[in-house]
This record gives C-alpha cells, sequence and structure tokens, in this order.
C-alpha cells in the first residue's frame, strides 16, 4: 500500500523515554509525559531510589487515565519518602513514531501525481464548510472550467442576509463582464443602470376655481431625454398628463384639465420615467386648494316678467367641497338688474344667491354679471351669469282657445269684451230701429293667474240684426276668462263680460245685455231703451266690468220722422233718437267705447262701442268709437243692412231706418268679441 511519509521500520529502535519524579512523603500520583502502552504497567519499568517497582493494585503501582483520559496516571500504593528519587521508563504506543509527521506547505502540488486523488478518495462528508479555510482555496488552484453553475446550490445566494436598504455607493455588486467573458466585481457608484431623477415641481399648489381650465405643471431634475411624466393619487392610481413635454434633460412641462386633478386624490405625487423604463417619484408634492363650487351653469339664469306681473326669485348656488362653511357671494363685474334685491341663504351646506323684485322695462333687457364665491379660507369661483327681464308682451284671442301662463308669471293684465248686440230692424209703420248695445267689457289690471298653469278662453259672437218687420237683434254672446277648475285660474276667478243687448224695434222694448240697446219709436209714456248688465255681474266681473245703457228713441208722436235711440257702450251710454227735424240728427250716435294699450303696451285702441240709431227721415246716428256700427236712413235709397259692428271690438250693429215707403230694413250684426291678456 502506499503510505505519506517513509513506510514502517523493519528493524529496533529506541522508543523509551524517560520521566523523573522526586518524592515527598505524601504524593501517591505522578502523571507521564508520553502516553503509557494499552499493555499496561508490565510494559513500563518504575524506580524508586533504583529499586524497580512490580505494577499491581496488592503491588507497588498502578497504571490509569489522567485528567484529560490520557493512560498516563501511576498511582503508588504508599507515597514514596521525601528526597526519594523516581524515574519510569516508558516504551510508549507501538510504532506511533513509524509515519512520519508532515509539517504545514511541506506537501506542494509537485509531490502529487495529477490522478492521485479522485473523487472516489474523497466522500462528500469530509468536504464541509468547516473543512476549508478562507484562504485554503485560491482560483490558481481551480481549472477555469472545475466549477459551473451545476455545482453551485442556490442557497449559495439565497441563503445570504438580504440587504433591506438601498445599497450605498461604496458597496461591490457582482456582474458579468460579456467583453471579458469573465464574472467581475463592480462599485455600486459605477453602475449606471440609475434612471431619471426628480428635484422639484412647481407650483406644488393649485387652486380649483371653478373646474374650467387647466393646470400647468413644470418639473426639475436630471435624465429626462426621451422620458415621460405623470401623476399619482393618494389611493396610488396614475393621473396621466393631458400633454406632455420634455423640453430638456432636466425639464419636464405637464398639462393636465382642471377636472381631471381633484382634492380627493391629494397630495398628489410627481413620477418620472426614463426612457430605460426606470422611474423616480417625489412623494406628496401637489395639494388642490379646492375653490367654491358652483351647482347654477354659467349663462342665463332666467327670463322673467317684470316686477308688475311676477314674483319670481333667481337663485345661483354654490358650496365649499372642503368644508360645510358657508359661501359669499359678489358681484365681481357688470351689473344686476336695476331694481332688484339680493339676499343669501345657507341650506345644508348649499349657499343660495337669491335675486328678486324685477322693475318693469318697455322691451326686453338682458343683464350680464360675473358673480364671485368666497368659501371661508378665501378661495374664490367666478363665473358668468345672465338675467333677461322680459318686456309685457300681449296675447290676443279672436276665438276661443286656451291661455298658458307663462313661467314665472304670477299676474296678467286682461282685457275681456263680449260680442256686441245686432241692429234692430225698421217695420212698416216707418218706425226706425234701435242700435245694439255694446258687448260688455271688463279690464282687470294685475290679474292674479298660477304661473305655468293654463286658462280657458271663450270668446262671444256678436248678435244677429233683427231682419225686417221690426224685428229686434238678437243678443250678443258672453265671452269668459277662464273655468272653474283651471290650473291657472289662481285667486282671480273667472271673469265673464256679458253679450251686448240687441236693438230694439217699433213698440218692442230692446233687450237688456253687458251695454243696453237702443229703443225704436215706441207710444207715448213706453221707455224704449235698455240698460245694461255688466257692471251688476257679481265678484271680480262687476268690480271690474264696464257698460252702459243704450239711448231712448222719442215718442210715435210724428210718423213722418221719428228717430231710434243709439246702443250703449263701454265708456258712456247710447244718444237719444229725436224726432225730425230736430238738431243734429233723428237717429242717436252709440255711446263710445273704451280705450286700452292693453295691445302692443303704447297704442291706445277702443272697444266695445254703442251701434248708432237709425233714422226715420234724412240722418242716422253714427256708431260709438270702438266699433260701433252705424244707423241708416232710407231716404230716396231701397232700404237695406245697415252696418255691422266691427269684428274683434264687440261693437253693436247699427239699427235700421226707414221712410214709410222701403219699409223692412233688416239691423246690422253686432261685432265678435275679444281677449286680450298682457304679460
Amino acid at each position: 500500500m502506499a503510505y505519506i511519509g517513509s513506510p514502517p521500520l523493519e528493524r529496533g529502535t529506541g522508543l523509551f523515554s524517560q520521566d523523573t519524579f522526586t518524592g515527598d512523603g505524601s504524593t501517591t500520583t505522578f502523571d507521564l509525559t508520553n502516553i503509557a502502552p494499552d499493555g499496561g504497567g508490565n510494559e513500563l519499568q518504575v524506580f524508586v531510589a533504583n529499586v524497580r517497582q512490580q505494577e499491581g493494585v496488592s503491588n507497588a503501582y498502578t497504571l490509569g487515565f489522567d485528567g484529560s483520559s490520557e493512560l498516563k496516571r501511576i498511582t503508588f500504593t504508599s507515597a514514596p519518602e521525601a528526597g526519594e528519587p523516581i524515574f519510569v521508563l516508558n516504551p510508549g504506543t507501538r510504532n506511533a513514531q513509524q509515519l512520519n509527521v508532515v509539517n504545514d506547505n511541506t506537501i506542494t502540488a509537485a509531490k502529487l501525481q495529477s490522478n492521485a486523488i479522485t473523487t472516489a478518495k474523497i466522500t462528500d462528508a469530509n468536504v464541509t464548510t468547516a473543512k476549508i479555510e478562507a484562504d485554503a482555496i485560491t482560483e490558481a488552484k481551480i481549472a477555469d472550467n472545475a466549477i459551473s453553475e451545476e455545482h453551485l446550490d442556490t442557497t449559495v445566494v439565497t441563503g445570504l442576509t438580504e440587504l433591506s436598504e438601498e445599497a450605498n455607493n461604496s458597496d461591490t455588486l457582482i456582474v458579468y463582464d460579456a467583453s471579458a467573458g469573465a464574472l467581475k466585481k463592480i462599485l455600486r457608484s459605477n453602475l449606471v443602470l440609475q434612471g431619471p431623477t426628480v428635484s422639484s415641481v412647481s407650483p406644488t399648489s393649485v387652486v380649483s376655481g371653478d373646474g374650467t381650465g387647466n393646470y400647468t405643471f413644470t418639473i426639475t431634475g436630471t435624465g429626462f431625454t426621451g422620458g415621460s411624466a405623470s401623476l399619482i393619487n393618494n389611493s396610488g392610481t396614475t393621473v396621466d398628463f393631458d400633454t406632455v413635454t420634455v423640453d430638456s434633460a432636466t425639464q419636464i412641462t405637464g398639462v393636465i384639465a382642471k377636472s381631471s386633478l381633484t382634492n380627493a386624490g391629494e397630495p398628489y405625487d410627481v413620477k418620472v420615467t426614463g426612457s430605460n423604463n426606470i422611474a423616480s417619484t417625489l412623494e406628496n408634492q401637489i395639494n388642490i386648494d379646492a375653490s367654491p363650487t358652483y351647482n347654477t351653469a354659467a349663462g342665463s339664469i332666467g327670463s322673467v316678467p317684470d316686477g308688475g306681473r311676477g314674483s319670481t326669485t333667481l337663485e345661483i348656488e354654490a358650496f365649499d367641497p372642503e368644508s360645510a362653511g358657508n359661501v359669499t357671494f359678489e358681484i365681481q363685474s357688470g351689473s344686476l338688474p336695476a331694481g332688484v334685491s339680493t339676499t343669501t341663504v345657507n341650506e345644508n351646506g348649499v349657499s343660495k344667491f337669491q335675486i328678486s323684485g324685477f322693475s318693469a322695462v318697455v322691451s326686453n333687457t338682458t343683464s350680464n354679471f360675473v358673480i364671485r364665491a368666497v368659501d371661508a379660507a378665501s378661495n374664490t369661483s367666478s363665473r358668468s351669469f345672465s338675467i333677461t327681464i322680459l318686456a309685457p308682451a300681449s296675447e290676443s284671442f279672436t276665438s276661443s282657445s286656451t291661455f298658458s301662463v307663462p313661467a314665472g308669471v304670477t299676474s296678467v293684465d286682461a282685457l275681456v269684451v263680449a260680442g256686441g248686440g245686432g241692429g234692430g230692424g225698421s217695420s212698416a209703420q216707418s218706425a226706425p230701429a234701435g242700435g245694439g248695445g255694446a258687448g260688455g267689457l271688463i279690464f282687470f289690471p294685475a290679474y292674479p293667474v298660477t304661473a305655468s298653469g293654463t286658462i280657458t278662453v271663450t270668446v262671444g259672437c256678436g248678435g244677429g240684426g233683427g231682419p225686417s218687420s221690426a224685428t229686434g237683434g238678437t243678443v250678443g254672446q258672453d265671452s269668459v276668462f277662464g273655468s272653474p277648475g283651471d290650473p291657472g285660474l289662481g285667486q282671480g276667478g273667472v271673469l265673464t263680460a256679458k253679450g251686448g243687448g240687441g236693438g230694439g224695434t217699433y213698440c218692442v222694448v230692446a233687450g237688456g245685455g253687458g251695454s243696453g240697446s237702443g229703443g225704436a219709436p215706441h207710444p207715448v209714456g213706453v221707455v224704449s231703451g235698455s240698460t245694461a248688465t255688466q257692471p251688476t255681474q257679481p265678484g271680480n266681473s262687476g268690480a271690474y266690468g264696464f257698460g252702459n245703457p243704450g239711448g231712448q228713441s222719442s215718442p210715435y208722436a210724428n210718423p213722418a220722422s221719428p228717430g231710434a235711440g243709439g246702443g250703449g257702450g263701454a265708456g258712456a251710454a247710447g244718444a237719444n233718437g229725436n224726432p225730425w227735424p230736430t238738431v243734429p240728427r233723428e237717429g242717436g250716435d252709440g255711446g263710445i267705447g273704451r280705450a286700452y294699450t292693453i295691445a302692443d303696451g303704447t297704442t291706445p285702441v277702443y272697444y266695445a262701442g254703442g251701434g248708432g240709431g237709425g233714422g226715420g227721415n234724412t240722418t242716422s246716428g253714427v256708431g260709438g268709437q270702438g266699433g260701433g256700427g252705424n244707423g241708416l236712413t232710407s231716404t230716396n235709397i231701397p232700404c237695406k243692412s245697415v252696418t255691422p259692428g266691427q269684428a274683434n271690438t264687440g261693437g253693436g250693429g247699427g239699427g235700421s231706418g226707414t221712410d214709410g215707403s222701403n219699409p223692412n230694413g233688416a239691423g246690422g250684426q253686432g261685432g265678435k268679441g275679444i281677449v286680450i291678456v298682457r304679460y
């Protein structure tokens, strides 16, 4: 077999060692320098005072283990006397020195054959980390391809303590040098996998205002070339800029709509990602100081009637999104409509700027203004608004329909005119007929209505003129504004204008109506003109109604030349008829109507004039101003129908006339009524 060092010797050698002791009269145990042979005390030669001693428990001594459990201790049965010399000859263990001791660094690579040590000669258990000193194996002792990845356990890396902080520039990292094909170490400071750095952003506090427009941020740092930027809200969600401009390697400009950057997401982080996809984030940089927020959209907040026709209150609402504090309002520019009053109320965290009391205007007037809302922290938001004050407008109804009350309108001016009465027809007794009475008229200013409701409108037709043979005219139809249960009627009640009375004929008393009709020739002592009924209507119809009685005819004293009475008008009674040749004429004039500017707000227009009375000889009555028809005289011309009342004025029809030679003339038709509403 092979040996390290020399082979065992085949000849005897001096192997004994000698230990010398001196007795003290009390010590019984003495320890040898070298280990005694396993054979026991018989292998030793022990001398006391030059006398050899015998080993054994009943003899001079025994051999045993010392405190280190080595076979070195001699124990005497009795202590050698003081001063007696003791020496021991110890042969030691057999062949212990047959193998040479190999000193450190005495075996070199030149002493070992290349195939002297193989994997079969070394078991797995014999190679541990404890067997290899830190400097025992160097790269010079290992071939380039001796250790590959399959011979490395992953715990070489995973078992190491992980660095819990960012590596310092003085730390060393392991990298693979592709050009050299070798692993190398490198300082962290020399590692070039650094991304951009973000040092600041401006501004760091912005005001939301009314939420319109954009924010522009300037980001400064390094390594921005080819990069991009974004924001991160407090929940970790990325908020992209609308536009990102890389101004230089040290500056980026980002623009984002105010509506995209809400105060609910503050504070926002600023993140810049470099061209190598390495990002750098500057945390908690941008705060949104929210200004008051408007609930009311910019632009027109309403078109309202002027103060005489409505009680509208307009509101502008705003609130503080960062607190429940009250918001105040001020006029930043422009002006509110003239004469308005303002107040601010606060309800459930919402502040309301209320505007009311709109003065009358002659034409539609728009006011433009900018309101500035101010919260408790003096943040402001401005918004532009407008209000249009509506000048009164009129709506005329010449046939039955429905009136829709405009929004915001709580009162209207209402003119209701009934149909005029028809004029009477002439008789064979050479007696002219009376003029028809005008339709009853109601003018109700500031009539209360309910905004956005509807009101039924009924327009009365004029009464028919009396045919010949002494037949009286027909009473005109009523005109009515409203019907019980109409949603727009409010507290005004129903307004009913009564139709005008029909003109009388010979010996027939005329019928009554809104305004009375004119009378015809009659026997002495008979009153032939009728009275007015319009002022006698209950409720508002009576308080605001107008009608007058018709004129009387002279008694039938002179059959050749009687004159009939004129119909009553809204403004005056009809004139009496006179016998010929009384001046100014035989037939009485119709009563004048009443004038109003309700149709256009400026031009006076007369309504409800009475019809003129018929003449018996040369002269007839003239219709009253306001649509009354003229009467007729028939001297030297055939008898025929006379002038009707003017349509849509409620004027009474004119009475027919005769001179006895051509009798049986028909009376004039009464004029149709009208309803006009101004708001």
